[in-house]
């Protein structure tokens, strides 16, 4: 396994990462909700309620470690949605915080793959 970045652009959190965060989530939410109102196995549906527990605690370390980055790194973020392109706009990550940064896309590929199936 490799090890995680230890930076991320600005461009990237606010433009990528967040808003693939949010489809995600709807993606998620909507179809496991839909396969457990659906489903007549009790034993499926328990299944189902499991992985959608296990998904909604990952997004949530991920919403947590994103807002962490997003507090220490504020003026930067602003700056860049602000339209200064000139100063750096390379953001530093923590350990947890670039696993959540390498967990957000990973599960992103993870849904999109199923999309389209």
């Amino acid at each position: 396994m490799s090890s995680p970045r230890t930076q991320i652009s600005a461009r990237e959190l606010t433009e990528e990462i967040v808003p693939r965060l949010d489809l995600i989530e709807k993606l998620i939410s909507t179809t496991l909700t839909s396969l457990i109102e659906t489903t007549d196995s009790a034993e499926e549906r328990e299944r189902r309620e499991d992985q959608k527990r296990r998904f909604e605690l990952m997004l949530l370390s991920i919403r947590m470690n994103v807002a962490s980055v997003t507090r220490r790194h504020a003026s930067v973020i602003r700056a860049f949605q602000n339209g200064d392109r000139a100063g750096s706009s390379i953001l530093q990550l923590d350990e947890n915080e670039a696993i959540a940064m390498d967990n957000a896309k990973t599960l992103y590929e993870q849904v999109k793959a199923h999309t389209r199936a």
